[in-house]
């Protein structure tokens, strides 16, 4: 059996369980067609072990020294795909998911796209404002604090249409106890705050609540990218 193809169907069925009603229902349909064109049952996916239901702690490949959105971004996802999120600091602040390692994988994947996303419009947003001789400063700030508001409305509306939905946003209780453990030493500063940007901070918006990740799970690289080797 093909691993690289069972993890794919698992990380959709991971996300097709998320409180986000698109996303599960895109996720859902995306692991059914894989089923039926790799002739695989569901039974046959879930007994196929390539990650189990422990509790661990995983640090991502996104750090950040002074775009302090990043950790807001990564809480906002945490807090819909029950994980916590806090810091490995050294040179830098690198975000760390902790939970359980299916939920770590869905994390992973949001978060490290949803920053893709970022950068890659504030690049553009970059050459149109100095074309037309603008300051940049600030914009990607402004940008990414509408794209997290955006998306964190998109949540909201999709929890208020689904309440039934709303226990899966809770953590795990067995989760919650291990990571009451953890000691933390030293705090974050992940305080952020408007620069003035509101064409960046609407247009950050807009994209927020249109975010989508469904597609970025069946790429043929996904599964080297979201690879759970500790890192």
């Amino acid at each position: 059996m093909d691993e690289k193809l069972i993890k794919k169907i698992q990380k959709l069925l991971a996300l097709s369980e998320s409180s986000n009603k698109h996303e599960a229902q895109s996720a859902m349909l995306k692991a059914q067609e894989l089923l039926i064109k790799h002739k695989l049952s569901l039974k046959d996916v879930k007994e196929f072990k390539t990650y189990n239901d422990s509790i661990k702690e995983k640090k991502t490949k996104i750090s950040f020294k002074k775009a302090k959105w990043k950790a807001e971004l990564a809480s906002l996802v945490g807090d819909n795909f029950g994980c916590y999120v806090f810091f490995k600091t050294r040179y830098s602040h690198t975000i760390t998911f902790f939970g359980k390692e299916e939920d770590i994988i869905v994390c992973n994947i949001m978060l490290e796209y949803a920053v893709d996303c970022i950068n890659n419009a504030v690049k553009k947003l970059r050459y149109q404002y100095l074309k037309e001789r603008y300051s940049t400063k600030g914009i990607e700030n402004d940008y990414a604090m509408g794209f997290i508001n955006g998306l964190s409305e998109k949540f909201e509306e999709q929890k208020q249409a689904n309440q039934e939905w709303g226990l899966i946003l809770l953590k795990d209780e067995e989760v919650t106890k291990e990571y009451n453990k953890i000691d933390f030493r030293g705090k974050v500063d992940t305080n952020t705050s408007f620069q003035g940007h509101n064409e960046a901070y609407s247009q950050g918006l807009k994209d927020g609540k249109k975010f989508s990740i469904s597609d970025r799970i069946t790429e043929e690289e996904s599964t080297d990218i979201f690879s759970l080797k500790e890192g």
